[in-house]
């Protein structure tokens, strides 16, 4: 008796629904991504219930014929694929013929459709039954309807979210879509309220704002590069606009949303120093290469996608990020929060907001950038821990531990990232206090010291780098252990940060630490020659400014 028996077509889409289908927002992703692919320059999402109870997607794209939308309800009918040869050249964001057939199978759908001087056709399934089609007055175009959603199988239920889960989940769904396809004009209704719209002018300045709210490109910059015949072009919100999370850091290949860690990660990487710890810029970033350079046939909702050269990629797009940032001019930190009227007519101390950094672009040549930081005199020392300084433009602070943080942190990056060759001997050898594990680590990587100019000789180094000062050798070598424990192997890039920090954060002067006037100028003489002399490597602010209007107010002599 046989036991393997083909399984039945409605009962195979039902398990593909499970794959495809998992929640409303996968159904709008699919239905939308059908209709950019049949170019469609209009795209209309209505949703009732968080799309549990209807979900509808209109677009003005070409339409099928009578056969055409009789097709697309069955499973692997696609127009999109012919043979192995499409399989490798995929330009389009459907290719399975999946969707449609899942989603029916779980559903009550209505498909009504028009091409160009042909009659209208509608066609209807219910759970994977068809149940009729006829003629129908409409646009050019496709409306396709989802309603009751997993009426004919309950279980799903338990895996839908929160109502307030299903739509934020909507509403990403929604973003990445329409940034993905900024020619199309795109309309987000729920419940019959309007929700968002694109106007889909080919304006990304426009379409993030959007999208993300008004005048948040205000500070944006942007970059464009090509290597190796791939064309990326990165959107980089300014750094005083951030995220807990990585949720706003999109990638995009070929007008197709992805989610891949070494591509995030390396935007992150990118604008290391230009953030706090645990927090995630927003940035868009846009990957246009020959498809058979990557394979999007990885996973059943398209969002995993495998690259020829993957690592290549990372590492340009982490260049190019933290490129752009350095060689952009920032405004200086200069708002804070108005002064709030409390109980019995008085007033709370102000506070001052750091989350205003705005950038202007400068010329690479730099006779004629503007400079970073403005000229000022120097008038104090506040607190013992914050210089004072004044200009017409106002009042500006400057920590002096982030300031100098920041200058040795540049200094020490790129002396560890292009090392000398030349050595120095030490007349003295310097004694180590190091233990058994500390030798045992050492002599394993023995080669790695040496390539960068540290040479031991019992328990004693007798060989430095020029760049390196004797009073901070402990400090090197201790990172340099440590790294190489933790990770077995040397990662240059980690240890050069991590080192730079760790030197340039010890050696820095300390709060309550008095320094003289001719240490005060060599102190901003470095901080101004900086690439980013706004923050120290942490991410804190090195120098705030109080405009003469914000203390003014403060005193109540404006309104």
């Amino acid at each position: 008796m046989a036991v393997i028996k083909r399984m039945d077509p409605r009962l195979a889409n039902m398990i593909a629904a499970g794959e495809v289908v998992d929640r409303p927002s996968s159904i709008v992703k699919e239905l939308t991504e059908n209709a950019v692919d049949a170019h469609a320059t209009s795209i209309t999402i209505e949703i009732e219930n968080v799309g549990m109870k209807k979900i509808t997607v209109t677009d003005n794209g070409s339409g099928m014929d009578f056969s055409d939308a009789h097709l697309a309800f069955e499973r692997h009918a696609t127009s999109k694929i012919k043979n192995e040869h499409d399989l490798s050249h995929i330009k389009t964001l459907g290719f399975r013929g999946e969707a449609l057939a899942a989603i029916q199978s779980v559903s009550k759908v209505s498909l009504k459709t028009k091409m160009k001087d042909q009659e209208g056709i509608e066609v209807i399934y219910h759970g994977g039954h068809f149940i009729e089609d006829k003629k129908t007055s409409m646009n050019d175009g496709t409306v396709v309807t989802v309603s009751d959603l997993f009426y004919n199988t309950p279980a799903r239920f338990k895996y839908i979210k929160s109502e307030q889960a299903e739509k934020y989940a909507i509403i990403d769904i929604f973003d990445r879509l329409a940034l993905a396809n900024p020619k199309v004009r795109f309309k987000l209704l729920m419940d019959q309220k309007l929700i968002k719209e694109t106007f889909g002018r080919d304006d990304f300045h426009q379409l993030i704002d959007q999208i993300y709210g008004a005048k948040i490109t205000k500070d944006m910059v942007v970059f464009q590069k090509n290597f190796q015949n791939i064309d990326i072009t990165g959107y980089l919100i300014s750094p005083s606009i951030t995220r807990s999370r990585k949720k706003d850091i999109s990638i995009f290949v070929n007008h197709r949303y992805i989610k891949n860690y070494k591509l995030i990660q390396s935007v992150i990487d990118g604008y290391h120093g230009f953030l706090m710890t645990q927090k995630y810029p927003i940035a868009l970033i846009h990957l246009s290469m020959d498809p058979q350079l990557l394979d999007v046939n990885v996973h059943p909702q398209k969002y995993e996608v495998k690259f020829v050269n993957e690592l290549l990629i990372a590492y340009q797009i982490e260049h190019y990020i933290k490129e752009t940032l350095e060689n952009k001019t920032h405004h200086i930190p200069e708002r804070y929060q108005d002064i709030k009227k409390v109980q019995q007519e008085t007033y709370e101390v102000q506070h001052l907001d750091f989350q205003n950094l705005e950038e202007e672009s400068s010329s690479k040549d730099y006779e004629n950038a503007t400079p970073k930081i403005p000229d000022f005199d120097f008038i104090g020392i506040f607190s013992g821990t914050y210089l004072l300084f004044q200009n017409k433009d106002g009042l500006f602070l400057v920590d002096q531990h982030a300031a100098q943080e920041r200058i040795r942190y540049e200094h020490y990056f790129e002396k560890l990232g292009t090392p000398t060759t030349i050595q120095r001997q030490l007349l003295i050898p310097h004694e180590l206090k190091l233990t058994s594990e500390d030798l045992e680590v050492i002599n394993q990587y023995e080669d790695v010291f040496k390539s960068n100019q540290f040479v031991f000789s019992d328990q004693k180094i007798v060989g430095l780098p020029t760049w390196l000062r004797e009073e901070e050798v402990e400090k090197a070598i201790e990172e340099m252990i440590a790294q190489l424990q933790e990770n077995e192997k040397i990662d240059l890039k980690i240890l050069r940060d991590h080192l730079a920090k760790d030197i340039s954060c010890k050696g820095s002067i300390k709060a309550n630490q008095h320094i003289s006037r001719p240490e005060v100028t060599k102190l901003m003489t470095d901080l101004k020659t900086c690439k980013n002399p706004y923050t120290c490597p942490h991410g804190r602010p090195t120098i705030i400014k109080l405009t003469h209007y914000d203390i003014e107010r403060m005193f109540k002599r404006v309104v």
